[in-house]
């Protein structure tokens, strides 16, 4: 009995001095293993060299940072971000995408004018990971893309304030995405009020095993293996335009289409928003410089329209069951609530608005495909809708100075 129990003993320290060494190794592997493993947990961001805190009070992407993507018909976020099967996949020529990230973790060569004509600030529809053209590119002869994905209107205007107003620009194209930029304005507002950052947040609540690479990869793994029967996907829906186009939507984006018109001018979320853009406007106007708000619909904006009634019923009866869907009637009376309020807003404010909504819904109704389809961002298409209307509201803007 004491040989078994000895032998067992011997088993277990070998075992958990096999299982230390594989998490050493692990971890010193980190930056090189695949994103779809590491991305989820906790010192994903900063192991990767993110900065989290910086003197201005917005996130930063790695400095210097040398970025390749081979983008496939597998590339994109529906597949991590919605119930879509990769056997869905949709046909795409693969192609490659290669830039520097300047010292500051943006898209801009170097070294940095003094002076600037334009400014470009946004989320991750302008920083355009997955494009080799941004709608952006070459717009001025000086310029900065101050783009960050993720961020919101505030979190952008702590850019705006460290790196675009000392420059004097003399236009800031503020790139306001419908998907969930008044979520983040909120999220980023009450970060600030608990006076935390989000490096405390990415930590808050977290235990040992979260860190654990091991303990990662047995998860990674089970979830792979592991599949809930009931849990039928209901995408891709068929939107019936010429030829179909088979879309999904992001969930955490669908409860804003239904959100009615008096309840998003009480929300918290508007007023910190108008709050913002206001200051970033009147801080332009203090030198007769302009602020050109940017209006970016989210995909079903633009593609709700032409699906049937019954794939609508069952997206708000499968996407209601986790999420604060609205019922169908209120998504089809309020679906254009928020780029009108939006517009409203610039009206008052004596700011420029741009809505990129007519160029994107031409492109669709004639049979074009702006998006990638397992992407909730524009894919090369887009970006050159977004770029010629922005480019001919500059010029028109310029002619009548």
């Amino acid at each position: 009995m004491k040989a078994i129990a000895s032998i067992a003993l011997r088993a277990l320290l070998l075992l958990l001095a096999t299982i230390f060494a594989l998490e050493i190794a692990l971890q010193l592997a980190f930056p090189y293993l695949p994103q779809m493993l590491t991305e989820y947990m906790p010192q994903y961001l900063e192991r990767m060299g993110h900065r989290l805190v910086t003197e201005h009070g917005a996130r930063e992407y790695p400095a210097g940072q040398v970025v390749e993507y081979d983008v496939r018909p597998l590339s994109g976020d529906m597949y991590r971000l919605t119930c879509i099967s990769p056997a869905d996949a949709q046909p795409l020529e693969p192609y490659h995408v290669s830039f520097k990230r300047d010292r500051r973790g943006f898209r801009n060569a170097e070294p940095w004018p003094e002076d600037v004509d334009l400014v470009v600030l946004g989320d991750s529809f302008t920083a355009a990971e997955l494009v080799q053209q941004p709608f952006w590119q070459n717009l001025s002869e000086s310029m900065l893309v101050l783009a960050v994905p993720g961020t919101g209107t505030l979190e952008q205007q702590r850019l705006f304030d460290a790196f675009a107003l000392p420059r004097k620009p003399e236009t800031v194209v503020l790139a306001f995405f419908a998907g969930n930029d008044l979520s983040d304005n909120l999220s980023f507002a009450e970060m600030i009020g608990e006076g935390v950052t989000r490096h405390d947040l990415l930590h808050r609540g977290k235990n040992p095993l979260d860190y654990s690479l091991v303990f990662r990869l047995l998860q990674f793994v089970s979830d792979a293996t592991t599949t809930d029967p009931t849990n039928s996907c209901h995408y891709p829906v068929i939107a019936h335009t010429d030829p179909p186009t088979p879309v999904a939507f992001y969930h955490k984006f669908l409860p804003i289409l239904g959100a009615d018109r008096d309840a998003l001018l009480q929300s918290d979320a508007l007023q910190l928003t108008e709050q913002s853009i206001s200051q970033m406007a009147s801080a332009l106007k203090s030198y007769d410089a302009e602020l050109l708000l940017l209006y970016i619909p989210q995909r079903a904006e633009l593609y709700w329209n032409y699906l049937d009634e019954a794939s609508k019923d069952t997206i708000v009866e499968v996407e209601s069951r986790d999420h604060d869907l609205t019922d169908l009637d209120k998504i089809d009376k309020n679906l254009s609530v928020q780029r009108d309020v939006m517009q409203v807003l610039a009206a008052d404010l004596g700011i420029s608005f741009l809505d990129l909504t007519p160029p994107l819904a031409d492109a669709i109704h004639a049979g074009q495909s702006p998006y990638f389809f397992a992407d909730t961002h524009w894919n090369q298409l887009g970006h050159n809708i977004a770029r010629n209307t922005l480019l001919d509201f500059l010029n028109r803007s310029n002619l009548e100075k």
